[in-house]
Order: structure tokens, then C-alpha cells, then sequence
């Protein structure tokens, strides 16, 4: 095996023999070993390892650490394996289990026939183990296999090492690709950064120089173009211009935008890039531009189905007098109109700010269904919306993930083209949130006869995901589109609502001070200082809302930043020192500058269909078991096991960005609004942050941030050809 690096002046290094694995998760790579060594005796050995065994003699590197319920143990994070000399230690290292099909018996046979050269001989002689008394053809396949696939774990995992990749990319590298992933790497470094999460094209490019790949290389210019327009999806977008790719693929590799002009034309012929004839001349990744399409034809074909499912006027009104009578609220007008237009098209879209009735027509389009005999399912994009939406209708809700039943064995939805949903009628709320390519996964598991309903409010934030799914609905004038401004008169004394429609309508909130807290639901507490600003913050959770009986549950920060002394980060830390201190009792974790505890509230930030978990769900950290290197993390509806390494999918949430916190209501929100945060501020950010808030919105902050963010509305665009596709103007073939 080729030396490890020495190690560095904080770290120790040390060898031994294993003595025995305590621990081993075959995942994550996470080891707990009993070590054997000549300086310090037997001692606890806890790091990332490939397979390890009980009889192989290892140098560690790393550093030793006292845990808090183990005591003292050695932390590695690299490893190298040493191969024994000696016979009795070769004996020694295969009789441990090493390799399976040798056992102790077996080790002392190989010992005797082979002697010192045991090892030499199972590497560059294998056939001969058929010399050995008692070893057959078909055992000796099976013994020859193994010790291959144990040679190979330990070869890639020192050869990842070497090139600076850490244990736990290490391991997830070799998961990917298993035995080729030497030959992978040092071929087409850069297909990590496409296929290995944790790895983007920075450090995909130093592997790549290490495996003495040169920087003129055209694959690093094809992998820089593939990863800005990547960038681009992970930001929204569905596409760049031309220009606009050249030129961001050119400044990350600092060549001139000739060369990557050149590759740009290499990758469109081959077809891993597509480029549609039109203004600006949009570049997509083909996946991308196959999945715009897809999503404009059915939404087309499903909004051609008007008149199929007509409802008169008079059955809505028959259906009106009955709610009335059981002491309902009767629809506005305009309300009837949505209800009735909604119900006789295979597609409608219902939009509306806070206040103007939406959840009532949820209600109605629910019950109507049923009426008309037709199978309604409700479900919006998040866990939390949907719970919401199934408290107000009283009706069964599910997430759109949920509801399409990820299957993690095949890596698909089972519900969707060949086996849709049994449902008649599908209405979706919190529809903002919905991104073009879940669009796409529900549009195919629809039934051809089956209605959609999006529900939603066109002027917030934009999904999460690629695309502007709801606010091109809207705007294309391509499918029929209920537009909700009435205020209803139970919400029309709220100063929350009013205040969110006259910040949607540019005009200044009407904002008391803190000390009308006990009369209104919208206050304001203003604040220069960025680090008074965050105190102020702490001091609203803590000790002026639970005042007015929230519980710490019901009470959510939103802020427009991650960084900074009243971002996410900051926030996060500070108030996770007041609601949930360090005890003796407590377990805990770190990972990079975050601390975790039990009883934490935290943030999935991606899908992940294996788990059931999905971008946005909150959680609760309910026990963390260091021994086993996993922590149990209460959702809504069930308890999700991560191990350590998995940790970069978690977040503290605490407080949330105002992008993360879209889809959900929260009984009272505290929002910051700073002129600090200046490059953040637009309109529709504050106006989403205010309508986060169900009973309560206290805005902590300067009045500077606010004007800035009502007078903002040149909004950040994303690069979608979906408006143009409605209304059938965009090309039908790509270059």
C-alpha cells in the first residue's frame, strides 16, 4: 500500500492491530474499533473505514478526543493498512476474519504451505490455493473473490486519500462506483461533480490536476459548461443564454469565451446539451428542455377539456342554501364564479392574497366533488401545508410526494404514466410552491378524464425548484385563471392582512410599536444596530410572545440572509442557547460550525425519496446515539434515522431563510426586515414573510429594510420558456 501523508501538527498518529470491530455501518463507512498497540495498550479507535477486520494492522492519523459518554478514544481521519511480515502474523491477520471463507483453521493452512509469501501468493498466484489440503475449485473462487474485493476497498479508499478527499466522500465515491473507481477517476475526474453529492466542479478540477489532467483539457471546459448550467437549474433556472453560459463557464475557468464557445458546439452535437433557436439563444441541459415541454403539452391538453365537467349555477346555489343552513358563511360572488368555472374545466388556477377566500373555495371544490360523485384527493408541497390544509377542510391531505408514493427501490414514483392516481379531482394548494419538474411527475400520474386544481397566491416567492410554475399559469392568458382580490369581512379588521395587501400593492404597512402588542396582530420593533437587532429578536421568542400564550412551537424566526450577525446562521446559534442549552444529560453533536442537540428543531434542505423526507419538512432531533454514529429525527408523521455523514441534510431551523420558510403558516412569525440585508430586500420577500403568519407577525428591524423591500420589485428573473410554450410560441426542435 502506498504511505499515508504524515500528520499534521495537530494530529497524532499511531499503529496497531485490530482487535476487534464494536461497531461497523456499511453505508456510511462509520467504524468503532478495540485497537491493539505496543505505546498506549488497548484503546478505542472511532473513524471512517472500508470494511475493517479484526487481525489487520492499520496506521492511523488523526486525533484523540474525550467524549462525554466513552471516555477517551482516538478520532482518525485517514488510515493506512500494514501488511505483517512475520508468519505468525500473517496468520494472525487472516484467522480475524479478514476475508470471508478464512477462518482460523484455513489461516493456519495457508501459513503452513505458503510461509511468509502468503500474501504475495494470494495477490500475483491466486490459482494455487488449490495446493492447500482441503480447498476446493469452488471455494478457492469464492476465497479469491473476497480477497480481491478487500484489496480493492483498501486500494481505492488510500488512492482517495492521497488525492484529498475525505473519508466520508471517500466512501461515498467508492458506493457509487465500487471497484472502478480508480480507472473513473483518473480518466473522467469530473464526472464527480455530476453524479457525487458533496463534490462540485472546484473540487472535481483539483483531483482532476492531481491525476495530472491539464488545465487546457477539453473535457474541464465541457465539465465547467455542464456545471454553470447546473448552478443555473439548482438557482431556478431552466436554461441560460448562450452568452450568459459562455461567459460564467469562461470567468470559472479563466479562459478565453473562444475556447468554451468551441466545446459549448461539441456538447450541443453530441447532444448533452440542447440549444432552441430563439432570442437570446437558451442552452438547457436536454432533461431540462424535455421536462418544459412536457409540462406545457399536458397542461394544455388538460385546459382544452373545458365544458366536460359543466356545473350550473343553480346546483351551486342549491349547495349554497344547505351550508347555509348548517350556519355557514354563503360565497361572494366572485367566489361562485371561481367555484363554477373551476368545476367545469379539466384545468383551473385559483390566485388570491391573504384574506380573500381561498381556503373557502378548497372547501367547496372538496364537497362539490363529492357531490357530483367524483374522487377529490387535496395535497400541497410541503408536510407542513398539507397538515394545515387537512386541519381547515376537515378533509384527508397528503404531500405531493406522498401522494405519488415514491417507490426507493425502483428510484420512481409508482403513481404516474401506466398506474395514476384513482382520483377524479386533484387540488393542490400552496400551488407557488410547486416547481416544474414535481409538476411533471403529477401531470403523468393524472388520469386523462381527471381535473387540476392549483390553488395558490401568484405574488409570492417563487418555488424553491426550477421554474415559476403558478406566476406563468397566471400570466400566460393560456388557461383559465380565477383571480380572488376581495377581502373577506371576518379577516378585513386584520392588520396582518391588510398590511400584506398594501405591501403587495407598494404601499407602506401600517406598523404600532411593541407596546400594542396586546391589540393588534402585526407590530413593529424598531431596531438599528444589527447586533441589538438579534437580541431583540431572542427576547421576542422568549419572553414577549409566550406573553401571549405561543408556545415556543408556535413561534417562528424568518430572515432574508444565511450570514451575518442577523442571519440564519447567527440566529440559529443564539437561540438555540436559550431554548435548548447544553445539559449533562443531553447528547450532542458538531458538524462544521453547528452544534446538534436532543430536542433541536431542524430543516430538511433536500429530497430524499429513500427517507420519505423531503426540502422544507421540519423536525425534531429525538435522541443521538454516538456509539452508532445515527441520530432519530421526529417529523410529523414518523421518525427518520440519519447517520452522521448524512448531517449535511440537516439544518438547525430555529430560524429559516424566508425562502424556506414559503408553503408554511406559522401561529405567530417574527420576521427580520434590515437595510443590512439591502441586496436581499424585494417585495414579494417581505409580502411572503408577512403572510407566513396565521394569528401573529411581529417585523424586527428598521424601517430603512422595509421601504427598501416594498420599493424593490425588479425581481431576480428566471430563465423559463414555459409562457412562451402555453401559448404555443416556442420552437418545437432544439438545434
Amino acid at each position: 500500500m502506498p504511505p499515508q501523508d504524515e500528520a499534521g501538527p495537530s494530529e497524532t498518529s499511531l499503529a496497531g492491530v485490530i482487535k476487534h470491530v464494536v461497531f461497523h455501518n456499511d453505508d456510511s463507512g462509520w467504524a468503532v474499533l478495540g485497537l491493539a498497540t505496543q505505546e498506549n495498550g488497548e484503546l478505542t479507535a472511532v473513524g471512517v473505514m472500508l470494511a475493517p477486520s479484526s487481525g489487520e494492522s492499520v496506521r492511523l492519523v488523526g486525533q484523540w478526543e474525550n467524549h462525554q459518554r466513552y471516555g477517551r478514544q482516538f478520532h482518525f481521519s485517514r488510515y493506512e493498512l500494514l501488511r505483517p511480515t512475520t508468519a505468525q502474523g500473517i496468520e494472525r491477520y487472516l484467522g480475524g476474519q479478514l476475508v470471508q471463507g478464512i477462518g482460523p483453521k484455513l489461516a493456519a493452512a495457508l501459513v503452513e504451505k505458503f510461509g511468509v509469501q502468503t500474501l504475495t501468493i494470494l495477490d500475483e498466484q491466486p490459482h494455487r490455493l488449490r495446493e492447500v489440503s482441503g480447498i476446493g475449485p469452488k471455494r478457492a473462487a469464492a476465497v479469491i473473490e473476497a480477497w480481491q474485493r478487500h484489496h480493492d476497498v483498501h486500494n481505492i479508499m488510500i488512492f482517495l486519500q492521497q488525492h484529498g478527499i475525505g473519508a466520508a466522500l471517500a466512501n461515498r465515491i467508492y458506493n457509487r462506483y465500487g471497484a472502478q473507481a480508480i480507472e473513473l477517476i483518473e480518466q473522467q475526474p469530473y464526472r464527480l461533480a455530476r453524479d457525487v453529492r458533496g463534490i462540485g466542479f472546484a473540487t472535481a478540477d483539483r483531483i482532476a490536476r492531481s491525476v495530472g489532467i491539464p488545465r487546457d483539457d477539453p473535457h474541464r471546459r465541457e465539465a465547467a459548461l455542464l456545471h454553470v448550467l447546473g448552478s443555473a437549474t439548482d438557482n431556478g433556472h431552466f436554461f441560460l443564454p448562450r452568452q450568459q453560459l459562455l461567459a460564467r463557464a469562461a470567468e470559472l475557468l479563466q479562459v478565453p469565451p473562444e475556447l468554451v464557445e468551441i466545446s459549448l458546439d461539441e456538447l450541443v452535437k453530441r447532444k448533452e446539451l440542447a440549444r432552441e433557436p430563439a432570442e437570446n439563444a437558451p442552452v438547457y441541459l436536454p432533461e431540462m428542455l424535455a421536462a418544459e415541454r412536457e409540462v406545457a403539452q399536458r397542461l394544455r391538453d388538460l385546459a382544452a377539456r373545458a365544458d366536460q365537467y359543466a356545473l350550473g349555477a343553480q346546483q351551486v346555489d342549491d349547495w349554497q342554501r344547505r351550508r347555509a343552513s348548517l350556519g355557514a358563511l354563503p360565497l361572494t360572488e366572485e367566489q361562485k364564479a371561481a367555484v363554477t368555472e373551476a368545476l367545469r374545466s379539466g384545468l383551473c388556477v385559483i390566485t388570491g392574497g391573504p384574506g380573500t377566500g381561498k381556503t373557502t373555495i378548497v372547501r367547496a371544490f372538496a364537497e362539490l366533488g363529492t357531490i357530483l360523485g367524483r374522487e377529490v384527493a387535496l395535497a400541497s408541497p410541503t408536510g407542513r401545508a398539507a397538515k394545515r390544509l387537512e386541519q381547515l377542510t376537515g378533509r384527508p391531505a397528503s404531500t405531493i410526494h406522498r401522494l405519488l408514493a415514491y417507490d426507493p427501490q425502483h428510484h420512481r414514483f409508482r403513481h404516474g404514466q401506466g398506474n395514476p392516481l384513482p382520483v377524479d379531482m386533484l387540488i393542490i394548494d400552496e400551488a407557488s410552491m410547486l416547481d416544474v419538474l414535481l409538476a411533471r411527475d403529477l401531470l403523468r400520474a393524472l388520469r386523462p378524464e381527471a381535473q387540476l386544481i392549483l390553488v395558490g397566491d401568484a405574488d409570492q416567492l417563487p418555488s424553491v425548484g426550477p421554474g415559476n410554475l403558478l406566476r406563468d399559469l397566471v400570466e400566460s392568458q393560456a388557461v383559465p385563471v380565477c383571480q380572488l382580490t376581495t377581502i373577506h369581512r371576518q379577516q378585513a379588521d386584520s392588520l396582518l392582512v391588510q398590511n400584506a395587501h398594501r405591501i403587495n400593492h407598494g404601499e407602506a404597512p401600517y406598523l404600532p410599536s411593541g407596546k400594542q402588542w396586546r391589540h393588534e396582530d402585526c407590530v413593529f420593533i424598531a431596531e438599528d444596530d444589527p447586533e441589538q437587532t438579534a437580541e431583540k429578536v431572542i427576547r421576542t421568542v422568549v419572553e414577549s410572545l409566550p406573553k401571549l400564550d405561543f408556545s415556543r412551537d408556535d413561534i417562528q424566526v424568518i430572515t432574508p440572509m444565511h450570514r451575518g450577525p442577523i442571519g440564519v446562521h447567527a440566529l440559529n446559534t443564539a437561540l438555540q442557547a436559550r431554548l435548548n442549552p447544553p445539559a449533562a444529560d443531553k447528547a450532542q453533536l458538531q458538524r462544521g460550525d453547528s452544534i446538534y442537540r436532543a430536542g433541536d428543531r431542524v430543516l430538511q434542505t433536500i429530497n430524499n425519496y429513500d427517507k420519505s423526507v423531503y426540502n422544507g419538512d421540519i423536525g425534531r432531533i429525538k435522541a443521538i446515539h454516538s456509539d452508532r454514529q445515527v441520530l432519530h429525527v421526529q417529523f410529523d408523521r414518523e421518525e427518520v434515522i440519519y447517520d452522521f455523514n448524512e448531517m449535511d441534510e440537516l439544518e438547525l431551523a430555529y430560524a429559516l431563510t424566508i425562502h424556506k420558510s414559503q408553503g408554511s403558516e406559522y401561529p405567530a412569525v417574527v420576521i427580520v426586515m434590515h437595510s443590512s440585508h439591502y441586496i436581499m430586500l424585494q417585495r414579494n420577500l417581505l409580502y411572503t414573510a408577512l403572510t407566513r403568519a396565521e394569528r401573529m407577525a411581529c417585523i424586527v428591524g428598521n424601517r430603512q429594510g422595509i421601504h427598501k423591500a416594498i420599493n424593490t420589485t425588479s425581481e431576480r428573473q428566471r430563465y423559463t420558456r414555459l409562457q412562451q410554450r402555453l401559448r404555443g410560441e416556442a420552437s418545437k426542435e432544439p438545434e
